[in-house]
């Protein structure tokens, strides 16, 4: 896994990039519209962020504690696209899939933008073939358009699964997203033995609001949920390649924005879309759920984490998270993670990401929303982007081993007193 701490240089390379990439696009765009869009957008952020703090440094764990959540685990991280159609819905999911593999790359992969810039993106075996062995590992590489990619530092392409049966995590990308906007958290996951499916949501990918929605938000509210139920399905089935590798006992659904509305709403259903009680737990981050009514959210039965950023001008945690938390009175042991300083974005790897506009084969609607993205979260005095994804990564980790796994020795790292050794202001909220 890449390394939690950021380096001072590493900070300034990527403070540099984003500006120079944001300066680019205000000049293409002649000032006008993205100046009005920038407007729009800064009057939905707070005016003054709260600087991060320090990182402490976590206690040395006893001899019957785990180490803690927000590092590697011990897998490496496989990684493959699958294909899977909805037939019944005339619907195709473009599905990335991480699991764990004894497979490693011998070396980091490249990080610099100049490394990075033009690679063409690979589509990976389809979907009926098995994960397959290698001359060598070659890292696993994440689109975001068309021919734009760059390599995972972890994660190998195509390689061959561990045996045994690991809980199953299904992502949800946020509304205008892609299945890779997650991309570090799920090779985490991963790593500490879990499959993860993260399925494109036709009409609802930045490629698709990019060149023009073609679809409603109640419709798109109603498809989501099923996406998840047909990506279950198809990951369970028999004689499909990772059906072998799953328990099907321990599934969750995580999701960011919309795709957290997806997911919190994933075991009730919503709208057109049918409960799914194969869903055990739910995790919401930068969770839209200000939409769902206290009617639905009381009936959800499974444990809930929502994870919020106060600086989010998006989905504030006032009416999204802090009032979801108070209406989620049927979730066992649920409980809500409020970051001092993040943003609706600090918890994915946008800031990892938008380097790769500046690469002409960008769609224009894409760069756009990607650099407006950045300019509003990945610079000071906003929350670090690297210190957001690791307490991201740390309350993720921690609940679902808790409550998919079972594994009580993970309570310790979900109390008020555990946020000391993290690089940022947290405050935490749990029920029983």
């Amino acid at each position: 896994m890449r390394s939690v701490d950021v380096s001072a240089g590493r900070r300034g390379r990527r403070a540099r990039g984003i500006s120079a990439v944001l300066a680019r696009g205000r000049a293409a765009r002649a000032g006008g519209l993205l100046v009005a869009l920038l407007a729009v957008a800064a009057g939905s952020q707070p005016a003054a962020v709260p600087a991060s703090r320090p990182a402490a440094t976590a206690a040395v764990p006893r001899k019957d504690d785990v180490p803690a959540p927000d590092g590697p685990g011990s897998h490496g991280v496989g990684y493959r696209t699958v294909t899977i159609v909805d037939a019944g819905r005339h619907r195709t999911l473009a599905t990335s899939v991480w699991y764990p593999t004894r497979a490693r790359l011998p070396v980091p992969a490249a990080t610099e933008p100049d490394d990075l810039l033009g690679a063409g993106a690979g589509t990976g075996p389809t979907a009926d073939d098995g994960p397959t062995a290698d001359d060598g590992p070659t890292a696993a590489r994440y689109e975001i358009a068309p021919e734009v990619s760059y390599p995972s530092r972890v994660a190998v392409a195509n390689a061959l699964p561990v045996p045994g049966r690991f809980p199953l995590v299904v992502f949800s990308h946020g509304s205008a997203g892609s299945r890779v906007q997650f991309a570090s958290l799920a090779e985490d996951l991963a790593s500490h033995g879990y499959v993860v499916a993260a399925p494109d949501h036709p009409g609802d990918t930045m490629a698709d609001v990019a060149a023009g929605p073609s679809e409603s938000l109640l419709e798109l509210a109603s498809d989501r949920p099923m996406d998840v139920s047909a990506v279950l399905d198809w990951m369970l089935c028999p004689g499909r390649p990772f059906a072998a590798m799953v328990a099907a006992d321990q599934i969750a659904v995580v999701g960011f924005s919309f795709g957290g509305l997806t997911a919190i709403a994933s075991s009730v259903g919503l709208l057109r879309a049918p409960a799914d009680p194969r869903v055990r737990v739910s995790v919401g981050i930068s969770p839209a759920s200000q939409a769902l009514p206290a009617a639905l959210l009381a009936r959800v039965r499974i444990p809930t984490l929502l994870i919020a950023g106060t600086a989010d001008g998006v989905t504030p945690p006032g009416p999204g998270a802090d009032t979801t938390f108070r209406e989620l009175t049927g979730s066992p042991g649920r409980a809500e993670v409020v970051v001092t300083g993040a943003t609706h974005n600090s918890f994915g790897d946008l800031c990892d990401q938008v380097y790769l506009t500046a690469d002409g084969r960008v769609p224009a609607g894409i760069r756009l929303r990607m650099q407006l993205g950045a300019l509003l979260t990945c610079l000071p005095p906003l929350a670090d982007a690297a210190a957001s994804q690791r307490v991201a990564r740390w309350y993720t980790v921690a609940y679902l081993e808790r409550h998919l796994r079972g594994d009580t020795r993970y309570d310790r790292y979900l109390t008020q007193s555990a946020a000391a050794a993290l690089p940022l202001p947290v405050a935490v909220r749990s029920s029983p």
